[in-house]
């Protein structure tokens, strides 16, 4: 069974364009997490493909620079494998794009639809959904609109960014009116800063259906005005994992077609939980969740597609594990 992986960032998708080390670093960290765990579990007939400008992994499998375009060369890797992995940013609609042609041409597809990731890869379209159905949100407006309301500052990012992507903290209104003059018709959108707790949930989710995997903490750090992640504490906030399971209930029955790993960030704050946005792809926080749980998530993950059915998580005798980036 031979499984073909793309991780975006570190696989040649930005071939002739600038490589941001903080991204290399957190891709690579997935990627190597993959490829341990399915070897772990058996699984040994692995290609990928690689950034020229990256060494090789020191692992038996087959690698591939990128020369050309990753989207040129990608159909032939696809078409000769069984199962297919894709971790990539939503910018752009990169995600989407490539979630279509890994759905249209792969033997069994490890991720979400096409229609639910151009939903998630939208804050705006995102916040309004879950708006409607009544969870709650951190408001969320393109720089078109008023300015929000907001006695700390405010967030300014792409709608359709990754991580801590061109984002930044503005605690003057007049320089915040600047940056709107600038940036309007530049797909970014503003939000009101929320001095809360950075979270984020793990999930696993087939046809409707939600395991919750992670409760964890994120380390955000602001600095000159630049939002980042710094680190990740997986499963540092299980006593909260019966709110979070409530919650992710609820997210996944809201938007459809979600399917296999999934990210959801939020901020806690006054007791409640407001959130930021969904990530229809591999986070971060996946890195750790195996130590955490005591188990192999990928094989978890790839045995859920492969019966067709979730397993049960038992989060009580999960541990905190920290991740830094």
């Amino acid at each position: 069974m031979r499984h073909f992986l793309i991780e975006f960032i570190t696989g040649g998708g930005l071939s002739g364009k600038v490589l941001p080390k903080a991204l290399v670093k957190e891709g690579d960290m997935m990627v190597k997490t993959l490829l341990h765990e399915l070897s772990e579990a058996g699984y040994l007939d692995i290609a990928l493909t690689r950034d020229k400008r990256l060494e090789l992994f020191e692992h038996n499998m087959k690698q591939y620079f990128i020369n050309k375009s990753l989207e040129e060369e990608l159909s032939e890797h696809i078409i000769k494998s069984d199962i297919v992995w894709l971790i990539a940013p939503e910018t752009n609609g990169c995600l989407a794009t490539f979630a279509e042609k890994f759905f249209r041409n792969g033997q069994i597809y490890i991720g979400s639809s096409p229609d639910a990731i151009r939903i998630a890869t939208s804050k705006l379209l995102t916040n309004k959904h879950l708006a409607d159905a009544g969870i709650k949100i951190v408001d969320t407006k393109s720089l078109d609109n008023e300015i929000i309301e907001s006695q700390a500052g405010w967030i300014i990012k792409p709608n359709d960014g990754v991580g801590g992507e061109f984002c930044h903290f503005i605690n003057d209104k007049q320089k915040l009116e600047k940056v709107i003059t600038e940036n309007k018709n530049k797909g970014f959108i503003m939000q009101p800063f929320i001095d809360g707790r950075h979270m984020s949930m793990s999930l696993l989710v087939l046809d409707g259906a939600v395991r919750l995997l992670g409760c964890n903490e994120q380390y955000v750090e602001i600095r000159n005005g630049c939002v980042s992640l710094t680190g990740i504490g997986v499963n540092e906030c299980l006593y909260l994992k019966d709110e979070m399971n409530s919650l992710a209930q609820k997210i996944i029955s809201t938007i459809s077609g979600f399917s296999g790993y999934i990210g959801v960030d939020m901020i806690e704050f006054d007791g409640e939980f407001f959130v930021l946005e969904i990530n229809p792809r591999f986070t971060t926080a996946y890195v750790g969740l195996s130590n955490s749980l005591g188990c192999n998530i990928t094989k978890i993950i790839l045995d859920t597609f492969l019966k067709k059915k979730l397993p049960d998580i038992d989060l009580m005798s999960a541990v905190p594990i920290k991740i830094n980036i």
